[in-house]
């Protein structure tokens, strides 16, 4: 990956059932630390892009988190399978219900504009 100023956008997440996309900075989540962290202790919502070594449940929680977010939990092809909208700070668990190989951990706003339903396929690609 190309070193980039904070803040550049460096990817492109779009949904290609809805034809909707947006350019974001977005981390990826890879490793066990990085999954670890998250979201936490962030002084804003920023994407990021969990990537699990098989799929399974991946329950989370939003403590140390400052504001809301939307959490996409897809499968390996890129389906949505479950969508857990504006989890407020403080949320004990986030449980999905369906074995998942990627999260999409997102700003509000962003999973606005890409108007991401249960069933859409949603890609990503690096700039």
């Amino acid at each position: 990956m190309a070193n980039r100023p904070s803040g550049e956008p460096n990817f492109i997440i779009s949904n290609k059932i809805r034809k909707k996309s947006v350019k974001v900075s977005m981390e990826i989540a890879d490793n066990e630390l990085l999954r670890m962290r998250g979201l936490m202790f962030r002084s804003k919502i920023i994407p990021i892009l969990f990537v699990f070594p098989k799929a399974g449940l991946f329950p989370i929680h939003s403590h140390f988190v400052r504001q809301p977010f939307d959490a996409v939990y897809l499968s390996e092809e890129g389906r949505v399978l479950e969508i857990f909208r504006k989890i407020p700070p403080n949320t004990s668990l986030v449980s999905p219900k369906k074995k998942a190989k990627f999260l999409l951990e997102l700003p509000v706003e962003v999973f606005d504009r890409l108007e991401i339903q249960e069933g859409d396929l949603v890609s990503w690609r690096e700039l």
